[in-house]
């Protein structure tokens, strides 16, 4: 068994330890594995099977950034421990320099902010390195060394964000990257200040399960059927789905009686997945058929059964349709919750493993709901973010990201029960301000990257049933939230 030892800083609040408790540990495939966190003394040991080495990744506050999830460098076990706050200060540092060595390879042109930044962040991390002998003033010069290696971060990627887009419009007038939202219910009741042809070029028809049967073997399709020919006499580019997710307030009510038969879960799903793909033959073009697989414990299915139910979906709707284009899905895409978990797959190799499968499958959506509970993921800084489409772009099949962000911090009794914003995770509390420059930002990098194939915002309004707390577009008065301005100036300067 390894073990890695950290110091962590003195006086911290008690509420840092549940922080703490969310470590995990990463090896050389970036993904997470199982780690018992021990805190005592002072001290936080971090256990785990392997004795490789490793990177340790740990929720931070971050000035102006909130408590993002930092990584150290790559460490070996050892007896002495490590000073927490100098190894985050030296991986945060490390991932930038690195990147932009790796951008200006291939033709980045670095700024002035971005160099002055980084020699800021240097020099406080050479003070927090070599005062161990003043652990005060080491741990001040950490942090501060955290803040302007996350602030430097922001900078490359605004940088990378505007040269890349300059670089491919330079070639082509307009992007071909589809931005849309999920269309939840009938379309006719969106409030008019969204003007949607005008925001978006493409929408996502939400055809759940759960909406679809409410009954056992007896389907609804009217709902649906609204939704395509909205999108079709607005001439919208046509996605649907997911049209099964792994999550409970997805799945019809009925299912539960054939809970831990995975045998006719599996049959229900392919007659469902086969009515639906059928029905629309020729008139959805992007299946999304699968979400959510392999993320955690539902319906009593092992996750071999959740893997193996996810690839007979994907082949029954191929089989209907083969003309279609077919995705399978993924929450949490940074894998955090497989620390404490005994699954062993992981989104990013359990896409792997069923693309490998050669099942037809054409495209890895890629969930992205920051600040929020499960099956949101922990909140991340725009470099992060960058890292992770990146890694993702590895499996060499475009991606489609979906993005929700808060526009608002109070109740929410429309939301999912259950699902939580995370408030504390954020630099301040979530308003309409913060969804529109976060939401520009992030949105804009996604759009910026050519193995992007489309960003859908997961939540047109907030006045329907929805799944994540306060974050639509719409407010739950109607009022259409700022973003959704600057969505309209992209779709209108940019896009196709």
């Amino acid at each position: 068994m390894g073990v890695m030892k950290f110091r962590l800083p003195l006086n911290e609040p008690v509420q840092r330890a549940s922080d703490y408790r969310r470590a995990y540990i990463t090896g050389l495939d970036r993904t997470p594995g199982r780690v018992g966190v021990e805190l005592r003394n002072g001290m936080m040991n971090c256990s785990r099977e392997s004795t490789e080495s490793g990177r340790l990744f740990v929720p931070w506050p971050v000035q102006g950034h909130g408590t993002p999830i930092i990584g150290t460098a790559t460490l070996a076990d050892r007896s002495v421990p490590y000073v927490l706050a100098v190894e985050l200060a030296r991986g945060k540092l490390n991932d930038i320099r690195n990147q932009l060595a790796d951008w200006v390879q291939m033709g980045l042109r670095s700024t002035p902010e971005l160099e002055r930044a980084l020699d800021l962040a240097r020099r406080a991390f050479v003070r927090a390195a070599t005062s161990a002998d003043r652990p005060d003033e080491s741990q001040a010069a950490a942090r501060e060394a955290i803040r302007l290696a996350t602030d430097a971060g922001d900078l490359l990627i605004e940088a990378y964000t505007a040269q890349v887009f300059q670089s491919r419009l330079s070639t082509t007038s307009r992007l071909p990257t589809r931005l849309g939202c999920v269309l939840d219910g009938d379309p006719q009741a969106l409030s008019q200040g969204l003007d949607w042809t005008r925001t978006f070029n493409a929408a996502q028809a939400g055809v759940s399960w759960r909406g679809a049967a409410p009954s056992e073997g007896q389907y609804r399709w009217e709902p649906f059927d609204a939704q395509v020919a909205w999108c079709q006499k607005h001439r919208l580019a046509i996605e649907a789905g997911p049209l099964i997710e792994f999550r409970k307030g997805a799945l019809p009510d009925w299912l539960w009686l054939w809970e831990g038969d995975s045998e006719t879960i599996g049959g229900l799903i392919a007659d469902y997945v086969r009515q639906a793909v059928t029905r629309y033959k020729g008139r959805v073009p992007v299946w999304h058929v699968v979400h959510r697989a392999g993320g955690g414990e539902i319906l009593g299915l092992s996750e071999e059964d959740q893997v193996r139910i996810a690839a007979r979906a994907v082949q029954v709707a191929h089989q209907a349709d083969p003309s279609a284009q077919v995705t399978i899905g993924v929450d949490r895409p940074w894998g955090e919750w497989m620390g404490s978990s005994h699954f062993q797959l992981g989104p990013l190799h359990l896409c792997d493993y069923l693309l490998r499968a050669d099942l037809g499958i054409s495209g890895i959506a890629l969930e992205i709901a920051l600040g929020y509970s499960s099956p949101g993921s922990h909140m991340r800084d725009l470099f992060e973010f960058s890292r992770l489409l990146d890694l993702y772009s590895l499996l060499n099949v475009p991606l489609h990201l979906w993005i929700v962000m808060p526009g608002a911090s109070g109740a929410d009794p429309n939301a999912e029960p259950g699902v939580r914003l995370e408030a504390a995770q954020w630099p301040s509390p979530p308003d309409e301000p913060l969804q529109a420059n976060w939401g520009a930002r992030w949105i804009a990098l996604a759009i910026a990257k050519p193995f992007v194939r489309t960003v859908t915002w997961l939540q047109a309004s907030d006045a329907v049933p929805h799944t994540y707390p306060n974050g639509g577009l719409v407010a739950p008065t109607g009022a259409v939230r700022p973003l959704v301005r600057w969505l309209r100036s992209v779709r209108g300067e940019t896009l196709v």
